[in-house]
């Protein structure tokens, strides 16, 4: 090419015009999904704190269980990634604080 031709382009590692290249649909729907669950378990569990010490924990503990448990069925009903990693990260967040919260008391 002469300096002719490259006047006015850009050189980039990709090779065009410097505009980053749009991210997927589903990886946006997928995080959406992860963080809504995990907003939830932050709702739940301030809820469940401000209730009281033992009734608190036992019905935080409860409430986690079954969020994990249809987390894993929408994951299989859905065939989706997403919604498995929301309630492992649903899992080990919330034993995690119910064992934080619990030796405070």
């Amino acid at each position: 090419m002469t300096e002719e031709e490259n006047t006015g382009k850009e050189n980039t590692a990709t090779g065009g015009t410097g505009v980053p290249p749009e991210q997927p649909k589903s990886q946006n729907v997928n995080m959406k999904i992860v963080g809504y669950n995990i907003l939830a378990l932050i709702i739940y569990t301030v809820l469940c704190r401000l209730m009281g010490k033992e009734g608190g924990l036992i019905l935080d503990a409860f409430i986690i269980v079954v969020h994990v448990f249809v987390s894993i069925i929408a994951a299989i009903i859905n065939k989706s990634w997403a919604w498995l990693l929301s309630g492992l990260l649903v899992l080990v967040i919330g034993f995690s604080t119910c064992v934080g919260l619990g030796s405070i008391g």
